[in-house]
């Protein structure tokens, strides 16, 4: 059986490299006949379709007829077209490649006359009658074609694009050159100072304005960022500045507030020991400030010489001093008259009938034994008598009106007569006291 599947196969290649012209076969081999693809047929053929009958040789009928069923002898001829599909396509493939590098050697050895510029028909004019021109299609030759001049052309634009850099450039050293040119300068009133430069027509002529006008903007860019960096610069100075003044202001308020802190500290001290300088010097509360000036500033000290204290604030300080003892004096006066000249010396008659009330040198001799008494200024000696003697008479007739009123019986009304008495003592001791104080311009409880 594989005997005869392979003298099958056999025929069907026979048929196939012969040209068979279709021939009906007799009727006693109907029912055995097969079909065999005809001559071209290829991969591509179907059983029963492009293809012709056996011939009628006994020889291919026999082997035909020796293979059983038809299912068989199609399944044989199914295997032979997919082999024989495989095999051409495997031929195609290595056509394609031979054609493919037979033109790319065609490429190389037309390599003199390929440049940036060549094109498909210029190139197919040249050598469109070479075998291996035609053996690809014209997608195929284009494609390689292309790749070939691509970089040629990727150079040339390279070239290109060097040269009028360079040639820009040195157009543009050129006109930095020309110091006469600014960024209000026109180029139809330039260019005719330009023309004799080689680097003047080194660039096309459509180009030269263009970078005129380029390198006119890149002299007004400069000069705008260079009047923003100098505008930029000056406000930094400025901030800088206005920093500086606010930190001075601040350091010169910070210093004048401990400066004055310190100032009102050393003045207080001042203060205080030019008080104490006026305590242990001036005892005398009608002492003059002319008078006691000279003996001040003797101090070894140097209390009256403070810096922080002015003539005026030492006489201010002194006449403060001085009120301060006259109060003192006026005070421990009252209270000496409060304590002496009482409604009790007040009713003992004298032998030239004079009492401590009525005359002022009957009470001068019972307030004279005092240290009170010398201590207070002659001239207010007599005036603060007469007002205490006068304050103690009212209160006295105030008094006795308040008895007339609301006394009764004998025993009782002596009684009450003292009372009072000793009452008005106390007011009037008291009452001495306050006027002493309001006379100084000064209230104090006692």
């Amino acid at each position: 059986m594989k005997q005869l599947q392979t003298e099958f196969m056999q025929v069907l290649m026979f048929a196939d490299d012969t040209d068979v012209q279709p021939i009906i076969l007799m009727p006693d081999y109907a029912l055995y006949s097969t079909t065999i693809p005809r001559k071209g047929a290829g991969f591509e053929s179907r059983f029963g379709h492009d293809c012709v009958r056996f011939p009628h040789e006994r020889a291919f009928a026999g082997i035909c007829l020796a293979i059983p069923g038809y299912s068989a002898r199609r399944a044989l001829f199914d295997h032979y077209v997919r082999t024989r599909a495989d095999e051409e396509r495997k031929e195609k493939r290595a056509a394609q490649k031979a054609a493919m590098e037979g033109f790319k050697q065609l490429l190389e050895e037309a390599k003199e006359d390929i440049d940036h510029n060549t094109d498909y028909q210029t190139f197919k004019k040249k050598w469109g009658h070479d075998l291996r021109f035609e053996a690809l299609e014209r997608k195929e030759r284009e494609s390689l074609l292309n790749e070939r001049i691509l970089p040629l052309k990727r150079v040339a634009e390279e070239k290109a694009r060097a040269i009028r850099a360079a040639a820009a450039s040195s157009f543009k050293c050129m006109l930095q050159e020309k110091a006469d040119i600014t960024t209000s300068s026109r180029w139809s009133k330039v260019k005719d100072s330009l023309r004799n430069d080689p680097r003047y027509k080194s660039v096309k002529h459509g180009d030269r304005e263009i970078m005129f006008n380029e390198y006119i903007s890149e002299l007004k860019f400069a000069e705008e960022e260079a009047e923003r960096v100098a505008r930029a610069k000056q406000e930094e100075q400025e901030k800088l500045k206005e920093r500086e003044r606010a930190l001075r202001k601040r350091k010169e308020r910070e210093e004048q507030e401990v400066e004055r802190v310190r100032s009102k500290a050393r003045r207080k001290e001042a203060v205080e020991t030019y008080q104490a300088l006026l305590v242990e010097t001036i005892k005398d509360p009608q002492a003059s400030w002319t008078e006691s000036k000279p003996k001040l500033e003797k101090d070894p000290q140097g209390r009256a010489a403070n810096p922080y204290l002015d003539q005026s604030d030492l006489e201010k300080l002194f006449r403060e001093h001085v009120k301060m003892l006259l109060e003192r004096c006026v005070y421990e006066f009252r209270a000496l008259l409060s304590d002496v000249i009482t409604p009790e010396v007040a009713a003992q008659d004298t032998e030239d009938a004079k009492t401590a009330t009525t005359s002022w040198s009957t009470a001068k001799r019972l307030l004279k034994a005092d240290p009170r008494y010398a201590k207070m200024p002659r001239k207010e000696r007599e005036s603060l008598w007469r007002r205490h003697v006068e304050e103690m008479q009212r209160r006295q007739k105030k008094l006795a009106v308040d008895q007339e009123g609301g006394g009764r019986g004998g025993g009782g009304e002596k009684n009450s007569f003292l009372r009072n008495i000793k009452n008005f003592s106390d007011l009037s001791r008291r009452a001495h006291h306050l006027f002493a104080l309001n006379l100084c311009g000064s209230v104090r409880t006692v």
